[in-house]
């Protein structure tokens, strides 16, 4: 590998961004490579901008702060979130794809990340040439929706397991099929048709071969651009890389759809 990129897109991460970039600085010490970033900046209200201008200082890449007055969509599903997101990850993917380099992470903000999780992607991402995409898995701090587990996986969102089925909403193990969960639960990595987790890297040249980009108009914005990298080589997602995410109020589900999803899953057993 002869360089990679680091993208995001970013707001209001004034509280979380010193140990964000933190992880960054000790990759940038504990690779033989270059690095360049791409990060883009809206609307924040807060330090942002002006922490990520005085951290691009001295460093490669691009730096876009913009100011056009959209609402903050840090959560939830509504299409005016996944394609306002989809149209600023594709702007920083641009900007990035102007340099050589050979694999592009993808990160969001306000995660719990450490250097070791971004090398383990990248290893993972190594050993497995016909891959074209290695995902984490963010858990976030709400219990397993079957007990089992203080935290749950955080992007059911964007998963869709090796037949097109969405992940388990509020599971630490979110695929459905037996085996599947056996080797997540064994902390091997599992084939999906599409998955984020917080965090991935991917082969330039599977962009490249498939024209990958995001399309946040018919669902999560991550669906298409796994879709095309498909045409590439397997989406794989490694369940031993959890960055985390904490909720000042973590979300609630009731009784009702604990007993529904276990049902559901049983069924799926059979």
């Amino acid at each position: 590998m002869h360089a990679l990129g680091i993208m995001a897109v970013l707001r209001d991460e004034q509280l979380s961004l010193d140990p964000w970039l933190q992880a960054f600085e000790q990759l940038e010490n504990s690779l033989a490579i270059p690095i360049v970033y791409s990060f883009l900046e809206n609307n924040s209200s807060d330090a942002t901008p002006a922490m990520l201008r005085a951290w691009m200082a001295g460093r490669s890449g691009s730096l876009i702060c913009e100011q056009v007055g959209a609402p903050s969509r840090r959560t939830g599903r509504a299409a005016e979130r996944t394609i306002a997101l989809a149209a600023a990850r594709n702007q920083a993917l641009d900007c990035l794809l102007r340099y050589p380099l050979q694999v592009v992470a993808i990160v969001d903000g306000g995660l719990q990340i450490n250097v070791h999780q971004i090398r383990r992607l990248l290893q993972q991402l190594q050993c497995r040439p016909h891959a074209s995409m290695v995902a984490a898995s963010a858990m976030q701090n709400v219990p397993d929706v079957f007990g089992s587990s203080p935290f749950s996986h955080y992007d059911s969102f964007a998963l869709r397991d090796a037949l097109g089925r969405p992940g388990i909403t509020f599971a630490e193990i979110p695929v459905w099929d037996r085996i599947e969960r056996e080797r997540w639960r064994a902390g091997y990595p599992v084939a999906v048709k599409s998955a984020f987790g917080g965090m991935a890297v991917v082969r330039r040249d599977a962009v490249e071969a498939t024209s990958a980009r995001w399309d946040g108009a018919s669902g999560c914005e991550h669906w298409a651009f796994c879709a095309a990298l498909w045409r590439y080589g397997p989406v794989v997602v490694d369940p031993l890389v959890q960055p985390m995410v904490w909720h000042a109020q973590p979300p609630r589900w009731s009784q009702n759809y604990a007993w529904r999803v276990s049902q559901a899953l049983a069924a799926a057993q059979q």
